[in-house]
């Protein structure tokens, strides 16, 4: 097989190895090995993981060695180096040293090769299948060794092969096909045992004591786990490759191990932490379990993991290291939960709840946390729980990693598993929505005010739904969620963009698990801090927040793009609010002016936050300036209840609790839908819809 692990240090090129004939290895070793490049390198991988070392920067010799196998007669390794074009040992210093061989033929590189029964086996498609004896070398490492053709028939498109422990056949995966193929070494007939569902350049493969065939693909480094403990069930089931680690992306590679050994040799320390969970959830080594290589810096909690070797500490799945994870509320469905996370190191975690109790965390929904990169120390992490999720006692699995794709199974280089029981507690829920639950309502904004100017009524559109969740047994309101998006940005003012929940305090509201995220990227909690009222920062720039195709975003002719602002927000309240007091949505949505901007001629300097739009007849928050009211053609009164308002009561915001599609950048708004001055001339009892397509002039309708 072929690969360059690509964190390899530069090597200095070799030259034929003179030392005397060095010593084999003392024993029969559960660590792979992988040779490659050009001089070659020698590694150690551990399969488990996918954790590898350099053992030797250079084997004394030139050129390539491919077709690896380790011989557990001699314990020595043997492979074919491609400059001398011959067979090379090498020795437990990883030194190489050539071999006399005849009978093979001539200008012929072998990428795939074997030992076994103090035999090399070589492979070549379209060259032939060869045998050569190596029990000369006992007493003579200058022996001449011969290679016996055993078939010159060789259909199989492979990059290695590897011999199963005890059956004295071979084993190997076509590149092309995924067909798995078992080989006589005696006639080189190939017989087909099955598709293992994973194709590529297979480098490497190996097996062990058990039974089990690797095979290490090389773009990637995905080590794969086919069982052939039994053939004939392999035959009956598939030999299907399950991925196992991800070791080193590789070429020019060949691996060897020896094949009686274990994967975990429980003689020497241990290194590996497993999971605690039973067995069902894949915790054993033989069952694929999950499991990190210790590094001692990549952990979760206060303390590092000690290892184990194949499985939890105890009977009672109480691991004393799994001290990382904090659930700082319970766990109830269809609401939100905050959890504590403690980070040894910057990682990445996954995580995952056996939400419906079937004993495993494959089920769609039931990885609750993705590649989610933590900070050094403690980081609080708000998950929502399904409503669906069964009541009772499950499973949860967190692996903490340096990589940051994981599955519930299988081996990582770095960090911790820890598993935890836990209690889902049902909650009884009822969901309204507004307008719809697949509907929106629109907020149309000018951002003139005090005055009209253009009155286009596109300086900031948003469209908005609500969902309201109530518990049915208290009639208490336990979270609000708002999603929201930007539909158009016409103003040259620059503006943020916030919602105010009338009646409701801050106080009110859990802070630990509000949450918000924008185009699906979380960006912490919006509550806005030191205010008594509840308002809710979606953002404070929005022209910053989108990038127009033209000088306006969405609101001129030929210059539709697509939305690229879109936000949900989740509001838990820690209070009991029942139903029946909350404010009606759309509640208060408002803009304001981004602080340090210019924001018209009525203000003698940039007013920020104190600037604030609402909907007509919605008095502002605690933050506005009431030194505003009644500048230009302003006429609100508070003593009135009167906000936001023209003397001939045209207003800067309006709600359209429906999709709307706006005026054109400077067109006014009665010359796109003139029906809007009667709407306004009756108070609003005639021409309710006014904002109808049907209503409008589309020449002059931004049309989306």
């Amino acid at each position: 097989m072929r690969h360059t692990v690509k964190v390899c240090a530069l090597i200095a090129a070799g030259t034929f190895s003179t030392m005397a004939h060095a010593s084999p290895f003392t024993n029969c070793p559960s660590k792979a090995f992988l040779l490659q490049g050009s001089p070659v390198a020698a590694y150690e991988l551990n399969l488990a993981t996918g954790t590898y070392t350099v053992l030797q920067n250079d084997v004394g010799i030139a050129g390539n060695i491919n077709a690896v196998g380790f011989n557990d007669i001699d314990r020595y390794i043997y492979g074919y180096n491609s400059n001398l074009k011959t067979i090379v040992q090498i020795d437990n210093s990883f030194k190489a040293t050539a071999l006399n061989i005849n009978g093979l033929p001539e200008n012929v590189t072998f990428y795939v090769g074997d030992t076994y029964n103090n035999n090399y086996y070589l492979y070549r498609n379209g060259t032939g299948f060869y045998k050569i004896d190596l029990s000369p070398l006992a007493t003579d490492i200058n022996a001449n060794l011969t290679a016996v053709l055993i078939t010159p028939s060789t259909p199989a498109s492979l990059t290695d092969f590897a011999f199963h422990p005890f059956n004295n056949n071979l084993y190997g995966v076509d590149n092309k096909s995924g067909t798995l193929y078992e080989f006589d070494i005696n006639s080189g007939e190939t017989r087909t045992i099955g598709d293992t569902g994973v194709t590529g350049t297979f480098g490497a493969a190996y097996f062990d004591v058990d039974g089990y065939l690797y095979i290490a693909r090389n773009n990637d480094g995905f080590i794969y786990r086919i069982d052939l403990g039994a053939v004939e069930v392999a035959e009956l089931e598939g030999p299907k490759a399950t991925l196992f680690a991800i070791g080193p992306t590789s070429s020019q590679n060949d691996g060897a191990r020896c094949a009686k050994a274990p994967i975990i040799d429980d003689s020497e320390p241990a290194t590996i932490d497993f999971g605690d969970a039973p067995a069902s959830y894949g915790t054993l080594l033989q069952d694929n379990g999950a499991r990190h290589e210790i590094d001692g810096t990549t952990y979760l909690g206060f303390n590092a993991p000690a290892g184990k070797y194949n499985g939890p500490d105890s009977s009672n799945f109480e691991d004393p290291d799994d001290d990382g994870i904090g659930f700082v509320t319970s766990l109830e469905t269809g609401l939100d939960s905050a959890i504590q996370v403690i980070a040894s190191t910057e990682g990445y975690l996954n995580a995952w709840f056996d939400w419906n109790q079937d004993g495993d965390f494959e089920d769609e929904g039931e990885q609750l946390i993705s590649e989610q990169l933590l900070a050094t120390g403690s980081n609080t992490l708000v998950v929502r729980i399904p409503e669906d999720a069964t009541p009772g006692q499950t499973w949860s699995r967190f692996r903490f990693s340096q990589q940051p794709i994981l599955s519930p199974s299988g081996g990582s280089t770095t960090g911790e598993v820890e598993d935890y029981l836990v209690e889902i507690t049902n909650v009884p829920l009822r969901y309204s929505y507004y307008p719809s639950s697949n509907g929106w309502t629109t907020i149309a904004f000018e951002d003139n005010w005090p005055q009209t100017a253009d009155y286009d009524m596109n300086d900031v559109v948003f469209a908005l739904r609500y969902t309201t969740v109530v518990n049915t047994l208290t009639n208490n309101v336990e979270r609000i969620d708002i999603r929201g998006k930007l539909l158009a940005l016409g103003g040259s003012y620059h503006s943020g963009f916030a919602i105010h929940l009338p009646s409701i305090n801050a106080s009110s509201i859990n802070s630990s698990t509000v949450q918000m995220r924008i185009n699906d990227i979380p960006t912490g909690s919006p509550l806005e801090l030191g205010r008594t009222q509840a308002i809710f920062i979606i953002n404070d720039h929005l022209n910053e927040a989108v990038t127009p195709i033209c000088s306006f975003y969405r609101t001129q002719q030929d210059c539709d793009q697509n939305i690229t602002f879109n936000f949900d927000l989740s509001i838990p309240f820690s209070e009991e609010i029942n139903a029946n007091n909350m404010p009606a949505a759309p509640f208060d949505p408002f803009i304001f002016a981004t602080p340090n901007y210019y924001h018209g001629s009525a203000f003698s300097q940039a007013p920020g936050r104190s600037y604030e739009i609402h909907l007509a007849d919605h008095p502002p928050t605690e933050a506005f300036d009431v030194n505003f009211w009644g500048l230009q053609e302003d006429t609100s009164s508070a003593e009135e209840g009167r906000y936001y308002r023209t003397k001939n009561n045209l207003p800067w915001a309006m709600e359209m609790s429906s999709d709307w599609q706006w005026p054109k950048e400077r067109i006014d708004l009665l010359q796109a839908y003139p029906s809007f001055a009667e709407f306004v001339t009756s108070s609003g009892q005639k021409k309710n819809n006014w904002y109808a397509i049907n209503e409008g002039n589309t020449q002059h309708i931004f049309m989306h």
